[in-house]
């Protein structure tokens, strides 16, 4: 059976993620104690514990999100769960790359750890806001004669996330206030992910992700910025580097691995928000949670 793994993003993180895992998964509470001593506090009381103010921080809640869907990849082994492609939601690449085999869990660690504290430089500068109801032709038309915001996430045909300055995003907002088919929520993030605010991340992170050595993956990595399946290392790295800036853009990339014969997805982390994007793309293969 052909199998997907999927790894959310940011906005999965709350209070309590990962405690019963850690409670009863020795290969879990392993990773978690691991991670603790290479983050340099204490992780794990923030996921127990939180608050989810802190934990909402992109500095603390990519490390968290990253390592807790790590502590469910060992729950999908242990349950003997076999896959040929992986990808992840944002943030949730890492993931991908880790149960690839593409890094070790620590350098994947410490490259979160970084981009958490470059991107969380820009704090309250910007938001993000998901757009329903309108595909990408009609919301185009908005974002264009707004300057400062962009079209960040494809997830499905009409739920599009657009990111931006606050005065931009909150434009788009009223304009689209008087149409009943449309919604637009503010998402619970920190910051103006995957737009030109994350050019100085992306600087940082350059120079972070050429200290980490590659290895070549053992199932096909779907990129967000492609959203197409590849094997190959250059495209990995470079890929990898682009997103933080770039489109996440998921529609097609489950949609890819359909079309590649895909015939179940398993979301990886903490919570159901994969699994609830995909129906909303395809009844079929279904995703279940891990």
């Amino acid at each position: 059976m052909v199998n997907a793994l999927l790894f959310p993003g940011q906005g999965s993180q709350e209070v309590g993620m990962g405690k019963e895992l850690y409670e009863q998964l020795q290969q879990a509470k392993a990773l978690l104690d691991e991670a603790c001593d290479i983050a340099g506090y204490d992780l794990k009381d923030l996921m127990f514990n939180g608050p989810i103010e802190k934990l909402t921080d992109t500095k603390y809640a990519q490390p968290a999100i990253y390592i807790c869907s790590a502590m469910y990849l060992e729950k999908a082994k242990q349950n003997g769960l076999e896959y040929s492609y992986v990808a992840g939601h944002s943030l949730g690449e890492y993931s991908a790359l880790y149960a690839a085999g593409v890094f070790s869990f620590a350098d994947g660690l410490r490259l979160i750890c970084r981009r958490g504290e470059a991107m969380s430089d820009e704090n309250g500068k910007g938001i993000m806001a998901a757009v329903l109801g309108l595909d990408e032709n009609e919301l185009r038309n908005y974002v264009e004669e707004t300057p400062g915001v962009v079209m960040a996430n494809l997830n499905t045909k009409t739920q599009i996330v657009i990111s931006g300055t606050k005065e931009g995003v909150d434009r788009i907002a009223v304009a689209l206030s008087g149409r009943e088919d449309v919604k637009v929520r503010q998402l619970n993030v920190s910051a103006a992910f995957h737009s030109p605010q994350m050019k100085d991340a992306a600087e940082v992170m350059e120079k972070e992700i050429e200290k980490v050595s590659f290895h070549g993956p053992k199932a096909c990595v779907v990129s967000n910025v492609t959203g197409k399946p590849t094997k190959n290392i250059k495209e990995i790295r470079k890929n990898l580097l682009l997103q933080i800036t770039g489109q996440v853009r998921w529609y097609d990339s489950i949609m890819a691995m359909k079309n590649a014969g895909v015939e179940a997805f398993y979301e990886v982390g903490n919570g159901q928000v994969l699994r609830k994007m995909n129906r909303a793309i395809t009844l079929q293969p279904k995703c279940f949670s891990i």
